[in-house]
């Protein structure tokens, strides 16, 4: 009975670090990931990578970090300058800019019914689908 435990806890443990966070240089990344970059920071390098068993996490040489899920779509982008506002639809560009104006988006992240964004003024953001503000909050 104690070898069972035993070779079951290794299973366990070998099982796991299948699934661990594992370092990919660029040319390994899927082809709309390095289009994504190429598209929305150009010229910009991609100092690091990881694929995760459901997501790959890329960091810019410009301190940019985008989250994608294992199908290269992205998640959540963090830019503390110059975030691409053509990355988001116009109507959600434009909601941001009539409610807090001369303010710097500098983190998106996609959520299942639109979209959660931080601002440089520290509020945060739920805007859905359509361009509406739902809810926003003081993120300290």
């Amino acid at each position: 009975m104690k070898n069972f435990f035993i070779i079951l806890s290794l299973m366990i443990v070998s099982f796991s670090y299948c699934y661990a966070d594992m370092v990919v240089s660029f040319d390994k990344l899927p082809n709309n990931i390095k289009s994504f970059v190429k598209t929305y920071f150009p010229g910009t390098v991609v100092m690091f990578a990881e694929q995760d068993y459901n997501e790959y996490k890329i960091r810019l040489n410009n301190g940019v970090e985008i989250e994608f899920d294992i199908n290269g779509a992205w998640k959540e982008v963090k830019s503390f300058q110059n975030f691409p506002t053509e990355l988001l639809p116009k109507m959600i560009v434009n909601s941001i800019i009539r409610t807090y104006p001369n303010v710097n988006i500098i983190k998106v992240e996609r959520i299942w019914n639109g979209y959660e964004i931080k601002l440089s003024n520290m509020m945060e953001l739920f805007i859905d689908k359509n361009g509406n503000i739902v809810a926003s909050q003081f993120d300290d």
